[in-house]
């Protein structure tokens, strides 16, 4: 499902399944957030929670990498 994020196409991804897929941790899921979206590879969406964000998007660069 693609919309718009922030003027950005997006693909916003559920954090509960991504931390479910790679078998990680909140601690370890807020980290590795923080760092895509300081690379700008996502955004972050809304907040599921202490240390846990619920929804994250791909950027138009998170996808790209994503298909390398």
């Amino acid at each position: 499902m693609y919309e718009k994020s922030e003027g950005k196409e997006a693909l916003r991804i559920d954090v509960k399944a991504i931390c479910k897929q790679l078998n990680i941790d909140k601690p370890e899921a807020k980290n590795l957030f923080e760092y895509l979206e300081s690379k700008d590879c996502i955004n972050i969406e809304t907040m599921g929670g202490p240390y846990l964000y619920g929804d994250v998007s791909l950027t138009k660069k998170g996808i790209a990498k994503s298909q390398k």
